[in-house]
């Protein structure tokens, strides 16, 4: 009698421990106005302008820009260097000004696993640009890393936001960026061709 009742009690404690973690989204605004430079780059040569930005309970956003184009990296980025890795699209994609972070609270202790954020793509065959929900793990202290997980197209896609937020949950908190190849969902409206370095 004294075995099962320790048994339920330990069942009944795992439950609660499950449960008292959970993943929820929080949003920050993106100003590239507010963002620091730190490297003025050359864009003859191909050095881009590399400034870092306001983001989530002191994780960093990092801003890459050449010309029109720009590529961000959430969190600490590998190895202790500045930038490393440029992320975005063939023809101009300019992000929204919110970033949502899909963040794991476990008791007193908050983690983002991941962002999704919206971009817009111009184009050159259509007349709007075409939304992406860009999902991308955000780099940790632990880990050193962040990466591109997912495209999700939005155009033409109601439930875009939900499903960036299932593969946020899927592969948000996966150990190795090396080993994730991103997940892609586009419907009757293509995903622009994008340009990833350094992945």
């Amino acid at each position: 009698m004294m075995r099962i009742g320790l048994a339920i009690v330990a069942m009944l404690s795992g439950m609660a421990g499950a449960s008292a973690q959970t993943i929820e989204s929080v949003y920050t605004d993106f100003d590239a106005a507010e963002c620091v430079m730190f490297a003025p780059g050359e864009a003859e040569a191909g050095m881009p302008r590399q400034a870092v930005c306001p983001g989530y309970g002191g994780y960093p956003v990092l801003l890459q820009t050449i010309g029109d184009n720009h590529s961000l990296y959430f969190g600490f980025p590998p190895q202790g260097e500045l930038v490393s890795r440029w992320a975005s699209f063939v023809d101009t994609g300019t992000p929204h000004d919110v970033i949502e972070w899909r963040v794991l609270a476990e008791r007193d202790r908050q983690v983002p696993q991941a962002t999704i954020q919206r971009w817009f793509v111009a184009v050159p065959e259509r007349d709007d640009p075409v939304e992406v929900l860009l999902v991308q793990k955000v780099g940790l202290i632990e880990d050193w890393q962040g990466c591109i997980v997912g495209y999700v197209v939005a155009t033409g896609n109601p439930d875009a936001n939900e499903a960036a937020r299932k593969i946020v949950d899927a592969l948000g908190s996966a150990p190795q960026c090396r080993t994730i190849e991103p997940v892609i969902e586009a419907g009757s409206v293509p995903l622009p061709e994008y340009m990833l370095y350094g992945f």
